[in-house]
């Protein structure tokens, strides 16, 4: 072969090698591609952890994450905390790396359990500001009615980013951005991105037969959820759309179950597993049974992963400076840390001048991985950064294995 054929076929080959790559690049970042996203087109996810993770050595509920099942002492910690304060409210715990079920309590089941359907209240402005980010919409800010230029919270100064939406909670910027991206996008572009995050149109089905991988037997009664929806579409005037994207207190319905799925992808890096319910298992020979069952199942990337990151850093600094920061301290001695976005509403039951709660985030271990969800929603007994709020960083220490360094 002669030289200048060589140089020929080697430049063409390049020439490919770089078209390839810019293509794949292409197609890895469009905004529509995290829906076409699958199994065999990432990496498969972290493997799950060993008992003997230095991290979690001291957990109470090693073996029931070695086993990816249910952890017993985990749910009997969470109820004794709502009974302690005289709380109606549920909580649900979910492993990010696994898709796996750590720990659900409810202190009424009867009333109020995971699988409830209730409103999302602010909780809805974190699927809004996924689909602003999913769809690559620049970093705009948005007027806040009635803020003040030096404001200490900067949701409530005269100009708020997305980021601060989310850390400080303005109402009014999250109007605004909702009527934003839906004439930037297109309604049907936005909630094609709710579908694929776990929350589709209203359906006339009342359970969401197909939310488990996997579901222990003993929990088959109780643990399948309530469809979550919306009811929005094409013909949703505008102020309609704002307040349900912002404020959540109308035609959307969620459960506990169905945040927490969302936010193990938000901490997965924008990849959702399907979740599973096993029962924790004490015998060696039922340990191993349990690992030899089917792996995780069907891994989806349900937004991109520049997403994620941002609403991680989002639900850090809510709790570092925003309206969780009451608890911004409960972890630090113990080298994790927790972050989360919070709701709060007029409560529906009983009547009254009382506030509904929500508090649904991530907790991080000492390296910045994030390592468990927690959604957590307390009925009529204050804002989502107070006893919902409270509630989840002490159930965190729990199944960390921290002492417990906040009241009861």
């Amino acid at each position: 072969m002669s030289r200048k054929t060589w140089l020929a076929l080697t430049s063409l080959t390049i020439m490919v090698a770089l078209l390839m790559a810019w293509a794949a690049n292409a197609t890895r970042f469009s905004p529509r591609a995290v829906t076409s996203e699958t199994q065999n087109s990432f990496p498969a996810p972290t493997p799950p952890r060993k008992a003997n993770d230095s991290a979690l050595a001291a957990s109470p509920c090693v073996n029931a994450l070695e086993q990816r099942a249910v952890c017993v002492a985990a749910n009997k910690r969470a109820a004794a905390i709502m009974s302690a304060n005289r709380l109606k409210a549920v909580t649900v715990v979910q492993d990010v790396r696994t898709g796996a079920l750590v720990a659900f309590a409810a202190s009424h089941p009867s009333e109020l359990d995971v699988t409830r359907p209730v409103n999302p209240l602010s909780l809805s402005k974190i699927l809004l500001a996924a689909s602003w980010w999913d769809n690559r919409q620049p970093d705009l800010s948005f007027d806040s009615t009635r803020g003040t230029p030096n404001a200490q919270n900067p949701a409530y100064r005269s100009r708020v980013t997305v980021h601060e939406m989310l850390v400080g909670g303005s109402d009014s910027a999250g109007r605004q951005m909702a009527v934003a991206l839906r004439k930037l996008v297109g309604a049907k572009a936005v909630l094609e991105d709710f579908k694929r995050y776990g929350f589709g149109q209203r359906t006339d089905s009342p359970r969401d037969d197909a939310f488990w991988g996997e579901l222990a037997p003993t929990w088959e009664t109780r643990l399948i959820p309530a469809p979550a929806y919306h009811s929005l579409s094409d013909e949703t005037k505008d102020a309609e759309w704002a307040e349900t994207l912002s404020i959540g207190e109308a035609s959307m319905s969620i459960t506990a179950l169905h945040i927490s799925r969302f936010l193990q992808a938000v901490g997965n890096n924008g990849v959702m597993l399907t979740p599973v319910a096993r029962e924790e298992q004490s015998t060696p020979s039922a340990t191993k049974s349990l690992s030899s069952r089917r792996q995780l199942k069907n891994p989806i990337r349900i937004m991109q992963e520049s997403t994620s990151l941002r609403l991680q850093a989002a639900m850090r600094d809510t709790v570092q400076r925003g309206t969780a920061k009451s608890i911004a301290k409960a972890l630090e001695d113990i080298g994790w840390q927790i972050g989360g976005k919070t709701g709060s509403g007029t409560a529906l039951l009983p009547k009254g001048a009382q506030v509904d709660g929500w508090f649904a985030g991530l907790i991080f271990d000492s390296q910045g991985k994030a390592r468990f969800t927690v959604a957590t929603f307390v009925r009529s007994r204050g804002y989502g950064g107070e006893n919902a709020a409270k509630i989840s960083v002490k159930l965190a220490r729990h199944i960390i294995g921290g002492k417990t360094a906040v009241s009861r």
